[in-house]
């Protein structure tokens, strides 16, 4: 059963006359409130703001301590910025916030009202993920401003242990039409960014290779999530969450830093960017071709978060903020839902799903290897569909399949071919082609969900937006593709250095489904090796994780079959042990009472010393140890050994390579 709710509608976005905002006046009205000679309230002066300093500041402090998000109101011009520290040390320079409408700026001019502050714990279960059970803990603060109009802004603070949120409230009712957000994030001149290009038109937007680079290089736009390193060993995290129809979903743009040209706005380019500031990553809202497009919404309006994790790449990589910040679950009864690991023919042979012969084989496999699933993508034939279900589901295998999204696009077809599905006995469907971050695709997410969600069908979106908090809310979110993945070696090349980024990237924000363990990729000769392909399948995190590889290539190399059967697709504890973005990511993942390690390397051969610290106490653990034959790279090896926690495991790898270890409880 699903539980209903109120879904906001558009509004006509006619309300009024255009405030005649730019993104130049917006920002350049924002940008301009910098702490100097700052008044630091303590908590009993937060009721009144000092009329008489060039600025007043408040902090809002996570429950242990160690991360503050100082918000600085502006005397001058009424504008407000935010400042993000940890232990003393700045991540997030001063950056400017504030909301346009179509009727008033609620940029500058602001006056500041009153604070009211509470601490927030939030504790859920969760079906798949990097964990079971989550508890999330902050500091909230509102902080009410008001126009000098008499509308009133609250600008809503979160502090938690792993970094900070923001997000703007409107209040009264009716339609209300959001021009554009000052919301920026400004790092500082010698930051290194590790981010994801992204496309305008949205081409391919999340499906481009991760880049490397300087703050003083990087220019354009960028998608959602991006991660910076302000400090040797301290780090920033941007990205957003609770994004749904009632908004657009957005990315950064930022200005070229040795761009010397002229900046002044035209008539013709009044929505461009012109603040001058090539350290500061602007929010920018989905648009269409470059058009800047708007958000018709309904007041009282929450806007999405804005989220900024700090710390060291174990707080984020472990973080699960995204999610934390995402409605409850709508769904009432759960017990349909079901994480697994799923075979898949398309990747090996892309005419494959054409024939029913190929997909009881498929079937039979993933039964043989005690998977959960097997995906029938693009050319399955309605003809023999609901009997290879029938097949499979004697075999105790679930049938997903692969949906276009024009399938699903208007009410009455996405109605009848769900109810199609669930007759047939599907699992799950694969939703592909939404390729946009545009508020109306948002309204059709949520629909697609709760349509799914009634008719108990777990789903997976392809050539889709990046994770930003809807698995929570709907837990048949299965997966979301939004990653150069493997499906990149059938068009293009996928790299060690491009891998080993992600963890610390796109799958902090949610599952991926990458599709990893490709041995017979076509690249010659190999970028990856089979030990490296091997350890995806633990260091990458999907609750449908689908192997690609034929099973022939899978039947070739047992050694990998026997990680493969016993491998799991959902976690119930994650820990990051070691590694760089970029050049290395070992992972430690239990479920139920047996651990896992997986590590990826990018670049040099080395020796992966792994502290078992992790296992249990007073415990001795069984280690299988499943690597690349140092002598034989087109073969992998099995090394046994018995460890206990207080030890640590040291684990060769050649270039590019990786490996995977079982921890079994040992019998005495």
């Amino acid at each position: 059963m699903v539980k209903r709710h109120t879904q906001q509608r558009n509004g006509d976005g006619q309300k009024g006359e255009r405030s005649g905002l730019t993104r130049r006046t917006l920002l350049q009205g924002a940008a301009a409130t910098v702490p100097a000679a700052g008044v630091l309230a303590s908590e009993a002066q937060t009721a009144n703001a000092d009329p008489t300093a060039r600025s007043n500041a408040w902090t809002v402090t996570s429950p242990n301590g160690a991360v503050t998000a100082t918000l600085t109101h502006a005397t001058s011009n009424g504008a407000v910025s935010l400042t993000v520290s940890r232990d003393g040390t700045t991540l997030m320079e001063p950056s400017p916030l504030g909301i346009a409408t179509f009727e008033e700026d609620l940029t500058t001019g602001l006056s500041f009202e009153g604070r009211s502050t509470q601490r927030v714990t939030d504790r859920y279960e969760t079906h798949g993920g990097d964990q079971s059970e989550y508890t999330y803990e902050a500091i909230e603060a509102t902080f009410s401003f008001v126009t000098a109009n008499g509308t009133p802004l609250d600008i809503q603070v979160r502090a938690s242990n792993d970094g900070i949120a923001y997000r703007y409230q409107l209040q009264g009712d009716g339609d209300v039409v959001i021009t554009g957000e000052a919301s920026s994030f400004r790092v500082s001149e010698d930051t290194t960014g590790w981010l994801l290009p992204y496309d305008r038109g949205y081409e391919d937007s999340y499906e481009e290779i991760w880049t490397e680079t300087s703050a003083k290089t990087a220019t354009g736009a960028y998608g959602f999530p991006s991660l910076f390193e302000v400090e040797d060993g301290s780090w920033l995290f941007i990205t957003e969450a609770d994004v749904d129809g009632r908004y657009s979903a957005s990315h950064l743009e930022v200005d070229d830093a040795n761009d010397t040209g002229s900046d002044e706005a035209t008539d013709d380019n009044e929505d461009t960017d012109y603040d001058d500031d090539p350290y500061l990553f602007e929010l920018e809202f989905a648009d269409t071709y470059g058009l800047p497009e708007y958000v018709s919404a309904e007041r009282p309006l929450a806007t999405p978060w804005r989220v900024a994790l700090v710390g060291s790449l174990e707080t984020i990589v472990e973080s699960d903020i995204v999610a934390a910040l995402g409605q409850p679950s709508q769904i009432e009864d759960e017990s349909w839902i079901r994480p697994g690991r799923s075979a898949w023919s398309w990747w090996s042979d892309s005419g494959s799903p054409q024939s029913y012969e190929t997909q009881k084989e498929y079937v039979d496999y993933a039964a043989e290897q005690g998977w959960e699933y097997s995906l029938v993508d693009r050319g399955w034939d309605d003809e023999w569909l609901p009997d290879l279900v029938e097949y499979a589901t004697e075999r105790d295998v679930g049938i997903l399949v692969w949906l276009p999204w024009y399938y699903m696009n208007a009410e009455a077809e996405r109605e009848a071919i769900l109810d199609q599905m669930s007759e047939w006995g599907v699992a799950g469907v694969k939703v592909d082609y939404m390729n946009s971050d545009l508020q109306t695709v948002m309204e059709w997410y949520d629909e697609a969900l709760a349509a799914t969600a009634e008719r108990e069908l777990m789903i997976n979106f392809h050539g889709a937006t990046v994770p930003k908090g809807r698995r929570r809310t709907w837990p048949h979110l299965m997966t979301s593709e939004a990653v150069h993945g493997a499906e990149q070696y059938k068009f293009g090349e996928v790299t060690p250095t491009h891998n080993a980024i992600l963890p610390f990237t796109r799958n902090v924000v949610g599952p991926m489904d990458y599709t990893p363990v490709t041995f017979s990729a076509s690249d010659e000769p190999p970028k990856t090796t089979l030990g490296h392909e091997l350890a995806l399948s633990v260091v990458y995190h999907s609750d449908w994780q689908h192997f690609a590889d034929s099973v022939e290539t899978y039947r070739s190399y047992p050694l990998a079959e026997r990680v493969l059967s016993t491998v799991s697709a959902a976690w119930d504890e994650s820990h990051f042990l070691r590694g760089r973005p970029g050049e290395e990511a070992t992972l430690a993942r239990r479920s139920d009472r047996e651990w896992f390690v997986g590590s990826i390397i990018a670049g040099d051969a080395r020796t992966v010393e792994i502290p078992l610290s992790f296992l249990s106490d007073c415990r001795r653990y069984d280690a299988e140890i499943t690597s690349d034959s140092l002598d034989d790279q087109s073969t992998l090896e099995l090394d046994r050994t018995t460890v206990t926690n207080s030890e640590s495991l040291s684990v060769s790898a050649p270039e590019n390579g990786g490996f995977v270890v079982r921890f079994v409880p040992h019998r005495d």
